[in-house]
C-alpha cells in the first residue's frame, strides 16, 4: 500500500472514531394516559371516595352503594382492578359546606389520599313502578313469583378536589339519572307497595350508577413521541439499553443505563442521565425524572431535555 493509501485510510479512520462519538436519537411511541374527560389528570395519584351520611335509611344506602360503584371503576382504570381507593364516610351537618376548599383540604388529611371524591347528599326522586311480570323459570314461592322494575329518578354532586394538581381549585359535577332497580313481588302486588318497598332494593342498581358515574374520571390515552440517545461507540456498550428501550423494556434499559455513568465523556455522561430521566417517566416516576433531568442539564444541556422536561409536567399535572 503506497503513502497516499495509507493516508486516507488513517484519515477515514480519524474521521469514523470522531462519528461514533457523536450522540444520536431515535423515537419511542407509546400511550400515554391523558387527563379524563373531566379535565382532571389523576395517573399515579392515590384517591378516596368520601360520601355524606344523613341519618336516612335510603340516603345512606345509595350513597354508600353508588360510592363503592365509582371506586370500582376508578380502580379497573387506574390501579388494574386491586382495591386501591379508600372509601369513607362523613356525618351530615345542617349548614356545613362540605364542598368548601376548606373542607376537602381536612378530607385530603384525614384520608391521606392525593385526590378526594365527595359525594354530597342526594336527592331521591319519586318511585313509578311498572306492571308486575310473572317470573321466568322454575317454581318460585309465592311472594316473590313476579316481579316489578321500578323507576327512581336521582341527582348526585360529586365534588373533586385534586391536591396536587395546579389549579388548587375544588371542582364540581352533578349528574341527573334514573335508575331501575327490581322487586320481587306476590301477584297483584299494588304499585303503591312496590314503590315503598324499592328502597330496600337499590344495592345493585345504585353500584351501576357509581360505576357509570366515574365514566367521565376514567383515562383518556395518546400517542406519543419520545427521544432515546445513544451512542454507536466501538465497544457497543449504549446497544443493549437502546434495544430494552425500543421493546419498552425500561426496567432492563435503566440499568444498562445505569452502567454508563461511570464513564468520564460528560456529554455521554448527561446523555446517560437523559435517558434515566426518560426511564423514570416511563415507570410512573415524574419527580425522580425531573431530578435526572437536572443532573443532565448540570452536566452538559442536551437539546431533547428541554421537551422531555414539558412533557413530564404536562403528564404529571406540575
Amino acid at each position: 500500500m503506497g503513502k497516499t493509501s495509507s493516508l486516507l485510510a488513517v484519515l477515514l479512520s480519524v474521521i469514523l472514531a470522531f462519528s461514533s462519538c457523536a450522540p444520536q436519537a431515535f423515537i419511542v411511541s407509546p400511550e400515554m394516559r391523558a387527563p379524563s374527560k373531566s379535565g382532571l389528570n389523576l395517573s399515579g395519584k392515590s384517591m378516596a371516595v368520601v360520601y355524606v351520611v344523613d341519618g336516612i335509611h335510603r340516603d345512606t344506602l345509595f350513597n354508600s352503594c353508588l360510592a363503592n360503584g365509582f371506586a370500582s371503576r376508578l380502580e379497573e382504570d387506574y390501579y388494574g382492578g386491586d382495591q386501591a381507593i379508600g372509601v369513607f364516610t362523613v356525618p351530615f351537618s345542617e349548614g356545613v359546606d362540605y364542598a368548601c376548599k376548606d373542607s376537602m383540604v381536612s378530607l385530603v388529611m384525614q384520608t391521606g389520599r392525593d385526590v378526594v371524591f365527595l359525594v354530597d347528599k342526594p336527592e331521591l326522586g319519586q318511585p313509578s313502578a311498572a306492571e308486575p311480570v310473572k317470573v321466568a323459570g322454575g317454581p318460585m314461592p309465592k311472594d316473590s313469583a313476579f316481579i316489578a322494575t321500578v323507576k327512581v329518578p336521582f341527582n348526585t354532586k360529586f365534588h373533586v378536589y385534586d391536591s396536587m394538581g395546579k389549579d388548587d381549585e375544588v371542582h364540581g359535577f352533578a349528574g341527573s339519572k334514573e335508575m331501575k332497580p327490581q322487586v320481587y313481588c306476590a301477584q297483584g302486588t299494588s304499585s303503591e307497595v312496590l314503590e315503598a318497598s324499592v328502597w330496600d332494593c337499590i344495592e345493585e342498581a345504585a353500584n351501576v350508577a357509581g360505576y357509570q358515574a366515574a365514566n367521565s374520571f376514567i383515562s383518556t390515552w395518546k400517542q406519543e413521541r419520545f427521544y432515546v440517545i445513544y451512542y454507536d461507540t466501538f465497544d457497543n456498550s449504549w446497544d443493549k439499553a437502546s434495544q430494552y428501550a425500543h421493546s419498552h423494556k425500561w426496567k432492563e434499559a435503566m440499568e444498562k443505563w445505569f452502567t454508563l455513568l461511570s464513564t468520564g465523556n460528560t456529554e455521554m455522561k448527561a446523555c446517560a442521565c437523559y435517558d434515566i430521566a426518560l426511564g423514570c417517566f416511563m415507570m410512573g416516576q415524574p419527580q425522580l425524572a425531573l431530578e435526572w433531568l437536572d443532573r443532565s442539564d448540570s452536566l452538559k444541556p442536551v437539546s431533547l431535555s428541554k421537551e422531555l422536561r414539558a412533557k413530564i409536567k404536562e403528564y404529571s399535572g406540575k
